[in-house]
């Protein structure tokens, strides 16, 4: 598949103003898991605790990775929005490996499923999958680096929108 990478303004600027709605979304979901402490195992909560966090969680990894991966029609997020350091990098890295191998897909690398006969009738399974989680730490962390990004995305939506409105671009 061949990319286009002219793309025109507008582009440009759609692009930028729907990753900051899906970063947007993602700090939401990182602040909700904080605020309800959802950071555990399966086995360590009771009820549909862990069913929501494991939603909030596939939710915050889904809409944070969006503004980091291709999209047909518009381009590639400006490197320049993501400044990270060392520690910030390494887990937009992770983030962006759970969202391809788990969160989004099923990679064979992270399931083991394993038929396991207890007695001549009784036949069961053996999973070993992902826990669906993250940790207090790491959702702190993901808030701190939306904030950035959405400091710097703020001024130059401020300033394409402006130019596009004056150039009654619609």
């Amino acid at each position: 598949m061949t990319r286009n990478t002219t793309y025109t303004k507008r582009q440009l600027y759609e692009r930028l103003f729907v990753s900051s709605l899906d970063l947007g979304l993602a700090r939401q979901f990182a602040a909700h898991l904080l605020k309800k402490g959802w950071h555990s195992a399966p086995y360590e909560r009771r009820g549909s605790i862990y069913m929501q966090q494991a939603a909030f969680t596939t939710s915050l990894i889904v809409s944070y990775s969006r503004p980091f991966k291709y999209s047909c029609g518009w381009p590639d997020l400006p490197k320049n929005f993501k400044q990270y350091d060392t520690l910030q990098q390494q887990l937009h890295k992770k983030l962006l490996g759970l969202r391809d191998q788990i969160y989004a897909h099923s990679d064979s690398a992270y399931y083991s499923i394993k038929p396991f006969r207890i007695d001549t009738e009784l036949v069961t399974d053996i999973e070993g999958v992902p826990f669906l989680r993250l940790s207090k730490a790491q959702c702190e962390q993901v808030i701190v680096m939306i904030d950035g990004i959405q400091q710097r995305l703020s001024p130059c939506l401020k300033k394409l929108r402006g130019e596009l409105a004056d150039r009654n671009e619609t």
